[in-house]
């Protein structure tokens, strides 16, 4: 029973990881290393139509001359001396017609590169 008893006390010191008043030291390095390649193609097409009709007049009338006034025999009577009649006029008609095709292409290419390190230290006693 003694040998036992030993036995299962020796166990318990050497299984135990660590003992009271027992000293430690943690020292860590971490590297880390990333890399990021994007490669973005673009082909944009863009088409746009237009159609414009129109049109437009105008008419003006102009009028000149004098009206005078006549006695003849006792009556008296009216006449146009110089008697001018303008017309004039104008139109316009027409239409407009657009077709516009616009396109970026190309490639966007990206590259990113990422480094970290750490170190974590510590000590103590148990």
């Amino acid at each position: 029973m003694k040998k036992v008893f030993g036995l299962a006390i020796l166990a318990t010191l050497f299984g135990s990881p660590a003992l009271a008043g027992e000293t430690f030291v943690l020292n860590q390095w971490t590297i880390q290393q990333s890399r990021t390649e994007t490669n973005l193609n673009i082909d944009n097409v863009t088409n746009s139509t237009r159609t414009q009709d129109y049109n437009s007049s105008s008419n003006k009338i102009y009028i000149d001359g004098k009206v005078e006034t006549e006695s003849n025999n006792g009556k008296v009577g009216e006449f146009f001396k110089n008697f001018t009649v303008q017309n004039a006029g104008s139109e316009l008609n027409g239409s407009f017609h657009e077709e516009m095709t616009a396109r970026v292409w190309g490639t966007i290419n990206t590259i990113m590169n990422s480094y970290t390190t750490s170190h974590e230290s510590s000590a103590g006693i148990r």
